[in-house]
């Protein structure tokens, strides 16, 4: 049984436009840390992109908030964005602003959906095979960066 308190994050998370690591550090008064699952360059279409697939967790890898996958266009970056994102030791949204002004960030085209899927569930650690997918572009002024596609449950966001 959901408790208000997990429902109301659960919602709060899905209803949020502004950054996701900011949100969850201000719950909880710390840091988010990354697990880098895997990171590459790949090329599409002529163009290069970095994939990065991360987890996001307070006390430990192994019991993460967030799984994240994204697909970020290596030309729309600046240098300093990239250097700091191909080190992978920073959440996406550290990254961008710490390298532009807040009110430059924007998630659009945000899809919401649930899912039974039990990789993912093993993969967040918990027991609930119901996720949550969250996807949408990642813009920074007229700059699209890319998508982000987060998933979590109402567990593992009692880890925040």
């Amino acid at each position: 049984m959901l408790s208000n308190s997990t429902r109301s994050l659960v919602h709060k998370l899905v209803e949020l436009n502004s950054s996701t690591t900011l949100f969850l550090e201000s719950i909880r008064g710390g840091r988010l840390h990354v697990a880098l699952e895997s990171q590459e360059e790949v090329q599409i279409q002529a163009q290069w992109f970095i994939k990065r697939v991360v987890k996001l967790f307070f006390d430990s890898a192994d019991i993460p908030l967030l799984y994240c996958e994204s697909l970020l266009n290596k030309s729309m970056l600046t240098k300093g964005e990239y250097v700091s994102l191909v080190e992978g030791m920073m959440p996406i949204g550290i990254v961008f602003h710490h390298y532009n002004h807040p009110d430059m960030i924007k998630k659009i085209n945000v899809q919401i959906k649930e899912e039974v899927n039990p990789d993912l569930a093993r993969l967040l650690n918990v027991s609930s095979e119901l996720i949550f997918k969250k996807k949408y572009d990642y813009w920074v002024g007229d700059r699209e960066i890319g998508y982000i596609c987060e998933f979590f449950n109402e567990e593992s966001l009692r880890r925040s």
